[in-house]
């Protein structure tokens, strides 16, 4: 068993025991993140217990470690004092995203009680839409001009509350547009009388601020960054996005495109209570009980195949199975590798023979094997060898079929500007299904002569 596994049963214990000063005791144990993650899995009642046990200096640096959504909901049953209070110390972008997720009412008792710039500036944020530059941006950055020699920059670094991930000075003309940047370790290295202008990188990699966010993070990622400037339409720097928040959006999307290929909703938040997950789901199963009852509708005609030979029926599941594996496998490369960037252009093509060549080549192998297991159900029948060519080859078909499905159905839907990652959801598994039954029954007919009378 794991240790932190170990920790949230101990933690469990002492909260269900009532033992407060081995839970106090064991609260001094634990470092801010690892508080914070314990408290992600706790009861709304547990985690503001809990937090009232902490000294009041620990409190904000946990709740900026925890989740945004459980954040959030220890925010909302707080008195709009007390939660005003706890989110003054934390970093505006953090205070962002918790307030993001409270209601309408809560959210303007808490901005009531902060001072009235904080406020104002948090309204701004809070404009932007969540899964924009603007809405995971710090406003907090430090910048210089381009005139400034190495010895004022470093005085004014020394005057200011520096905002904690500062690794560059953005350099910036007088109406406030980003013409430059700096590191931080070029202003030790270089001379006090050296002006900014001489050793800055006049190329700056930015981002609009209603860019969309996973943009944000591949350019981060791309360029090896710690930070992203953020500027306007007039090209002003009004913010910057940190790798902490990258990390997070990282997290974000790929969670999100996980549980909408199991369609699953977009969050994990969703699955935590019974409602909202009978919401997200009922739409997603829906579809594949409308995909499988066309699927049953469609083998119907196919009964008297069946009254003939009935051993058909001991491989309709294997055949089914084997092509929605394939098919799974196929749409969830595709549609990571959508995601990541790494499909582009020239290589969809290549990525198309690819797997449709490895759909054919795997049912072919399982579909030889299944096929001799096939002879030997059979043996008792008028023809085995027939029944066996008609599962095998029914598998590589099906087989087959999946890899062209699962391969081309998230690039269609991405070419048409929807979301490939729904993809792998009902419609691959169930347009699989159908067609790779379809398939199986109509080799029979056409092998066996199943059904032909």
């Amino acid at each position: 068993m794991s240790r932190l596994r170990l920790r949230n049963d101990r933690l469990h214990e002492l909260l269900r025991d009532g033992d407060q000063r081995r839970l106090r005791r064991m609260l001094t144990r634990l470092d801010e993140v690892q508080l914070a993650s314990q408290l992600d899995n706790l009861t709304s009642e547990d985690q503001l217990h809990i937090l009232g046990l902490l000294p009041v200096d620990r409190r904000a640096p946990v709740l900026s470690h925890m989740r945004y959504e459980a954040a959030a909901t220890i925010i909302a049953r707080l008195a709009p004092e007390q939660a005003a209070a706890l989110l003054d110390d934390l970093r505006p972008d953090d205070v962002v995203d918790i307030l993001g997720r409270v209601d309408d009412q809560k959210l303007g008792e808490i901005l009531a009680r902060l001072p009235q710039a904080d406020a104002e500036a948090l309204e701004e944020l809070l404009a932007y839409d969540d899964d924009t530059a603007g809405g995971i941006m710090s406003p907090r950055f430090f910048a210089t001009g381009a005139d400034s020699t190495v010895a004022e920059t470093l005085t004014q670094l020394q005057a200011v509350e520096l905002p904690t991930h500062v690794m560059y000075v953005y350099v910036i003309d007088p109406e406030g547009k980003l013409v430059g940047v700096c590191s931080l370790r070029q202003f030790v290295q270089r001379r006090p009388h050296e002006h900014v202008r001489d050793f800055m990188q006049a190329e700056v990699v930015s981002v609009r601020v209603d860019a969309d966010q996973e943009d944000v993070a591949d350019l981060v990622s791309r360029y090896d960054l710690v930070a992203m400037p953020v500027v306007d339409a007039h090209n002003v720097l009004i913010g910057v996005v940190e790798v902490d928040d990258v990390v997070d959006v990282l997290r974000e999307e790929a969670t999100e495109d996980i549980l909408q290929m199991a369609g699953a909703g977009h969050q994990l938040s969703d699955a935590r209570s019974f409602w909202p997950s009978l919401r997200v789901r009922w739409r997603w199963l829906g579809a594949a009980a409308v995909g499988g009852t066309v699927a049953a509708y469609s083998l119907s005609s196919f009964d008297a195949s069946l009254a003939e030979v009935p051993a058909l029926a001991f491989f309709m599941p294997v055949v089914a199975g084997m092509g929605g594996n394939v098919g799974m496998q196929s749409s969830t490369i595709v549609v990571r590798g959508l995601a990541v960037g790494f499909l582009e252009a020239e290589r969809v093509r290549k990525l198309v023979v690819r797997e449709v060549a490895l759909g054919a080549s795997l049912g072919l192998i399982y579909g030889l094997l299944i096929g001799l297991f096939a002879l030997w159900l059979g043996a008792e029948g008028a023809d085995p060898w027939r029944l066996g060519t008609v599962v095998s080859c029914g598998c590589a078909g099906s087989m087959t079929l999946a890899a062209i499905v699962g391969t081309c159905t998230p690039l269609a839907l991405d070419r048409a500007g929807v979301d490939p990652a729904i993809a792998t959801g009902p419609f691959v598994t169930t347009s699989v299904d159908v067609m790779g039954l379809l398939f199986y029954f109509w080799l029979a007919n056409i092998l066996l002569g199943a059904g032909a009378g």
